[in-house]
């Protein structure tokens, strides 16, 4: 529980002096928000290097923190994108988790839904999907005209029929 209450003090005070928060005055230290930010990442069972989570605790750290960790495109962006879904799970789960809305930002938190996209000559030849798309057509030109912004991670590939089959992830932030 005491782990729980320092890794929300860590996000909350993010937001800086203007949150409506008491709790908001007492920032944990660089220290206590990455041990947290572990056990969060060990108890969710996400995938990321020591390594990584040490950079996101330099992060919380630095000057840039609030605006980068605010915002989930902005975080994503850090990883390469073969990290990018664990990433996301580390944002959505460990991150946002319990983290109020700054005052001077009252925007909506984002909307984001994933989606199995299967390509290739034919549906029922694809693994579980959510869209199927056709030979060749792109799963990233797919999103872009769908999502406000979106992450693609290539899950599989396999050959059969005309062109093969691939399934992609995609996680669309605020689809259209």
């Amino acid at each position: 529980m005491l782990a729980l209450r320092v890794f929300l003090l860590s996000l909350i005070s993010l937001l800086g002096p203007n949150s409506n928060s008491v709790l908001a005055q007492s920032k944990p230290t660089v220290e206590q928000f990455g041990s947290v930010l572990k056990e969060c990442v060990a108890r969710k069972e996400i995938r990321l290097s020591d390594n990584t989570l040490d950079s996101i605790t330099k992060l919380y750290g630095s000057d840039t923190a609030r605006t980068v960790l605010a915002r989930s495109a902005e975080f994503l962006a850090l990883f390469p994108e073969a990290d990018r879904l664990e990433a996301y799970r580390l944002y959505s789960d460990c991150i946002t988790t319990g983290l109020p809305q700054s005052p001077e930002t009252p925007a909506k938190p984002p909307v984001t839904v994933t989606y199995k996209i299967c390509s290739g000559e034919y549906a029922r030849a694809c693994q579980p999907h959510d869209v199927y798309l056709y030979c060749y057509q792109s799963a990233a030109e797919w999103a872009k005209s769908r999502c406000e912004s979106a992450t693609v991670q290539r899950l599989s590939v396999y050959g059969g029929n005309k062109c093969g089959y691939s399934l992609d992830a995609v996680i669309c932030t605020n689809p259209k």
